[in-house]
């Protein structure tokens, strides 16, 4: 039966975000012989670890003990886990009936706490101890959709395996591939110091020092050959509220990406997107132009898709949330006469290709 249980749960937790806590091969959680089962996952500053204790293995008196022996790990290892709490979740599978003993209360107020629930299969009854608290994350819901899908023969279960695992396949793990964003920070201030400087010679709302500067403008790139235009407008901003708006949008954006994309291919997104994005405005505004806005529209499609992609919160924000604000924005764009929303669209579709693109090989990597 806990066999039986863990083949259908696997893929239910996984497609929720959480991941399977183990060094060994994938194939053994589906042991007879193993007495455990851990899956992780975290969200927003907290961890959370749930343990799917075979209790047909193994006694009260070695859960209790063993549960006390890897909490005292965590313990040790908290501050590199780089969270402010730790939910510790056990869910004790049982076919027998089964009472709670020496198991620690609920304690909100503790860096790392432990909540263990009864679930007993025959019954498909989950018993919270009194005290304790009877929700962490989704999970109680998730094990009776676990019950609810469980098929008394073994091929439906095998069946219903491989149609989640091939889901799950097209997946791609979320990994940091730089351990800091000095880029972003550089970005940023590159555009201050240029703003600073167009103030300094005529004002940065002033047309002549915009087009002396490198601002984009429809004329000049197309029946002067000046196509450097297409890139030096990013790194220019119309007045302080626009700096300080893209600004605020590179921090939000920018520091996601070179976290998660790299640096290499940050620029590669910043750079394509953004030019892309002044191409666009030459065709759609015959209006000199200026700003990052179609670099950081792209850096919001690549995220986009990275969250799509990963199935995961990308600190904090997750696809729904990346969408809501992409559209938001274009949106306020279409009403607002003054915004080069031609630049928005093309660099956010821009951003969402070529973070794809960059994406793809991933998948290859071991």
């Amino acid at each position: 039966m806990f066999t039986r249980f863990i083949h259908n749960a696997y893929p239910v937790f996984v497609e929720e975000g959480f991941e399977l806590l183990s060094d060994r091969k994938e194939v053994d959680i589906f042991s007879e012989d193993i007495d455990v089962v851990r899956f992780i996952k975290r969200h927003n500053t907290i961890l959370y670890i749930i343990n799917f204790w075979n209790m047909l293995n193994i006694d009260y008196d070695t859960f209790f003990h063993r549960n006390a022996s890897y909490e005292k790990k965590l313990r040790e290892f908290f501050e590199q886990l780089n969270c402010s709490h730790i939910i510790v979740l056990n869910l004790l599978i049982t076919e027998e009936a089964m009472d709670f003993q020496n198991i620690s209360e609920f304690h909100p107020g503790k860096d790392i706490y432990s909540v263990s629930w009864i679930v007993q299969l025959p019954t498909r009854k989950i018993l919270v101890n009194k005290g304790d608290t009877d929700e962490v994350l989704n999970v109680k819901q998730l094990v009776h959709k676990v019950f609810n899908i469980i098929d008394p023969t073994y091929e439906s279960e095998e069946e219903n395996f491989r149609k989640y695992r091939d889901r799950i396949k097209r997946k791609i793990p979320l990994k940091e591939r730089s351990s800091n964003t000095v880029l972003t920070y550089v970005l940023i201030g590159v555009n201050i110091i240029i703003w600073l400087l167009m103030e300094l010679n005529g004002g940065s709302q002033d047309v002549n020092t915009l087009l002396s500067f490198g601002a984009n403008e429809p004329f000049l790139v197309l029946k002067r050959d000046q196509y450097w235009r297409l890139v030096t407008s990013m790194f220019l901003h119309i007045g302080l509220s626009h700096l300080l708006y893209n600004s605020f949008a590179l921090y939000l954006f920018g520091t996601r990406i070179e976290r998660y994309y790299g640096k290499i291919k940050y620029l590669l997104i910043y750079f394509i997107s953004g030019t892309i994005g002044s191409i666009a405005s030459i065709f759609f505004s015959n209006t000199v132009s200026a700003g990052a806005s179609g670099a950081i529209y792209g850096l919001l499609g690549a995220l986009l898709y990275l969250a799509y992609k990963t199935r995961k919160e990308i600190d904090g924000l997750n696809t729904y949330t990346i969408l809501v604000m992409a559209l938001i924005g274009i949106g306020l764009g279409w009403i607002m006469p003054s915004i080069d929303n031609a630049a928005h669209v093309a660099g956010f579709l821009s951003g969402l290709f070529t973070g794809k693109t960059l994406i793809c090989p991933w998948s290859k990597e071991k």
